[in-house]
């Protein structure tokens, strides 16, 4: 039996032994487990990064999904070319042989235009692909730059440069970057996205108050569009690459940065 002092005691049993703590004691203890249940808490609860990073990388995996199987629709897509492109060589020899009426050729020819169309479509949305991808793959770098200066953050192998212009950007505004780009180089802006594309409603980006152009910013061509915007004070972001190795992502994105929308609904298809 243990006596009673002056200061209080607490008696904690395990097995056959006993632990007495003072007061003072219990105090300091409950000091001690108190910060280490708050950290056992602490790295139980992922950090506010890790739901971006999950989401981020859901994206990757879904876009790599949609990419697949454009890839595999564009291969069937290029085989309707070909035949295509068979049956008009033959009936362009049977009508000089006079075997058939001008009329099937014509059908043929026509048929030929659908599918280069088609396949033609499909290679845009590659591209649109590409460059959602780049611009989600430095979403984090371009995050810092938007404050209301414009910037340039620096990666390896890529740069990343964003001008925030004076201008405020309507979509009606890409006639404009058109006609410069018309009378400098003597053809059309080559525009891979204009607005809100299948690529970016797939993926649940919101593009409908942007246009992507497919020019690497630092090819003469794409420098002289950049001067232009920037003389204009019209908003863009030039992206020199994203995915060392594979496509490269290079563009340039005029008007407000891409934005999610939709949850990611675990993957995307393309219809043939």
């Amino acid at each position: 039996m243990v006596k009673a002092s002056g200061r209080s005691q607490d008696r904690i049993e395990s097995g056959g032994g006993r632990l007495f703590l003072t007061a003072r004691s219990r105090i300091w203890l409950a000091g001690l487990l108190l910060p280490l249940s708050a950290w056992s808490h602490f790295a139980q609860s992922p950090p506010a990064t890790t739901a971006a990073q999950e989401s981020r990388a859901r994206l990757m995996a879904a876009s790599e999904t949609y990419r697949q199987s454009l890839e595999r629709l564009l291969i069937l897509q290029r085989e309707d070319v070909e035949r295509a492109q068979a049956q008009v060589a033959r009936q362009r020899q049977l009508l000089g042989m006079g075997l058939i009426a001008r009329r099937q050729l014509e059908t043929s020819e026509l048929a030929l235009q659908t599918a280069l169309g088609r396949q033609g479509e499909t290679a845009r949305q590659l591209d649109s692909l590409d460059h959602l991808v780049a611009e989600v793959q430095l979403s984090d770098q371009l995050a810092r730059l938007a404050g209301p200066a414009s910037g340039v953050v620096d990666l390896p192998g890529v740069r990343l440069f964003r001008f925030v212009g004076s201008t405020r950007w309507a979509m009606s505004d890409w006639t404009r970057v058109d006609a410069f780009f018309r009378l400098r180089f003597a053809r059309p802006l080559p525009v891979s996205a204009i607005g809100q594309t299948e690529t970016h409603q797939q993926l649940g980006f919101d593009h409908r108050e942007a246009i992507d152009v497919a020019l690497h910013p630092d090819s003469e061509e794409g420098q002289a569009v950049l001067a232009f915007l920037q003389a204009e004070g019209l908003s863009f972001i030039a992206i020199r690459g994203a995915i060392p190795g594979s496509a490269t992502g290079a563009h340039i994105h005029i008007g407000p940065p891409s934005r999610r929308t939709t949850p990611l609904n675990g993957g995307s298809g393309a219809s043939r």
